[in-house]
């Protein structure tokens, strides 16, 4: 009898622990892949197109695929996906992605994929619980830059678009062959055993917090394919971050001064956090991906407010943008 109880606890704990796991890498995919949505549309004339964007049914997102060798046969990666519904993007569902050969691609040991799901067709492909890019539905590689050119037909003849991205630069992968499957033990890691991933991607099921940094970053990309489009590109941008929230990843830090908090992100750029929601403090030295509206007025303001004052500008510290932050999440407890 000591020994039936001492192997359910065992089996108990191994479970528990299995699930723990789980539950923190599929949470740690949300955050990769919403770090390659701001990257990929951050690149300099080789974004996303806002035509393409706005065309989407589904957006999966696979960051940091690794391959063996000079190709992806028997390899891939894990990935997350939302739909556009009449009540906005769904709830994010979980991917794995294998197999096929994706091309030659010599010194590229990983890459960071995103998939723009076309027609309803494609849709209905993604809400399966499997199928091959090429037997099931076509793919293409899609276009980059401000916009995409008029008379292409990426509209009418490709069911998905592929943006694969290594070392900064767009690696052209086909994925021919490749078969797309449900990740059940992530999606009920975050939702649970009842949920299914057809009710998540029909938006059946609310968004929990943990999604919420990924969907803004799904927005968002909508926003900054707009501000790459327009010709006034920094006024643009500074229009569109004060409509939209900002996601950023980096090590929180204590500001100038007492009660203000920093966090410089991966670019390198620092920002100013502030926030009556959310306990900063409980978290500094930690690295956390936060989220929030863009507070700070642009310069231009600053200036035709100071002139309209009579205000004479002093010398002062670097003036740096703020966002009110609305969610947090722990990446480590390390800045390391």
């Amino acid at each position: 009898m000591k020994k039936l109880i001492l192997l359910l606890a065992t089996l108990s704990l191994g479970s528990l622990c299995w699930g723990a796991s789980a539950r923190h890498d599929a949470e740690e995919r949300l955050q990769n892949a919403t770090e390659v949505l701001h990257e990929i549309m951050g690149m300099p004339d080789k974004g996303i197109p806002e035509e393409v964007l706005e065309h989407a049914k589904c957006i999966a997102v696979v960051p940091h695929m690794v391959k063996g060798g000079f190709v992806f046969g028997g390899k891939g990666g894990k990935g997350v996906a939302t739909c556009r519904t009449p009540n906005g993007w769904s709830a994010p569902a979980f991917i794995t992605i294998s197999g096929g050969n994706w091309g030659l691609q010599i010194g590229l040991e990983a890459v960071d994929l995103v998939m723009i799901f076309q027609n309803e067709k494609a849709m209905q492909k993604l809400l399966s619980s499997n199928f091959h890019v090429g037997a099931d539905a076509s793919a293409a590689a899609g276009p980059v830059g401000r916009h995409a050119e008029a008379g292409t037909t990426w509209k009418l003849d490709t069911e998905i678009l592929t943006y694969s991205r290594a070392k900064g630069v767009f690696a052209g992968l086909t994925l021919e062959g490749a078969s797309i499957r449900q990740d059940n033990d992530s999606r009920r890691a975050i939702y649970g055993p009842k949920v299914t991933t057809k009710a998540l991607l029909m938006g059946k099921v609310p968004a929990p917090p943990v999604a919420q940094a990924f969907l803004v970053a799904i927005r968002g990309a909508k926003a900054e394919a707009v501000a790459e489009k327009a010709d006034d590109k920094s006024d643009a941008r500074t229009e569109v971050a004060h409509k939209d929230h900002v996601t950023l990843t980096g090590c929180l830090q204590k500001g100038d001064n007492d009660g203000e908090f920093a966090i410089t992100a991966r670019d390198g750029k620092t920002w100013e956090l502030h926030s009556t929601s959310v306990k900063l403090d409980h978290h500094l030295g930690h690295k956390v991906t936060v989220t929030g509206p863009r507070t700070h007025e642009t310069k231009a303001q600053e200036r035709a407010e100071d002139k309209r004052e009579g205000v004479v500008p002093a010398a002062k510290k670097d003036v740096y943008p703020e966002v009110r932050v609305t969610h947090l999440t722990m990446v480590s407890e390390t800045c390391k």
